[in-house]
């Protein structure tokens, strides 16, 4: 990941379109769905979820609000209620770029 592009320059919950804009240093643009952030949370909670096969995404995946963590991140809140997933930067880039396992996984 390359650190030129953080901080993003816009960031964007557009609550209509159900995704999370964000304009990134270099120019490049992600959009990425409220299911995509929901799916790939990162916290404890989910990741225990996961290790047992325990489904993630709820009947709903709306975004309720998206609060900058610092400098460093975005903790997103969902309409499950749902607010302890925190995002760093290069992860929601990974996601946007479809490489969010790939990330998890380094």
């Amino acid at each position: 990941m390359n650190e030129v592009l953080y901080p993003p320059i816009l960031v964007t919950l557009d609550k209509a379109a159900g995704e999370l804009k964000i304009v990134w240093k270099g120019g490049e643009k992600s959009h990425i769905a409220g299911s995509e952030l929901r799916r790939y949370c990162a916290c404890s909670n989910c990741r225990a979820r996961k290790v047992v096969g325990v489904a993630l995404v709820t009947e709903s995946t709306e975004m309720r609000s998206a609060r900058l963590m610092g400098n460093n991140a975005l903790q997103i809140e969902f309409s499950d209620g749902h607010d302890r997933g925190i995002y760093p930067w290069p992860y929601l880039f990974a996601i946007g770029e479809g490489l969010a396992q790939e990330y998890l996984d380094e």
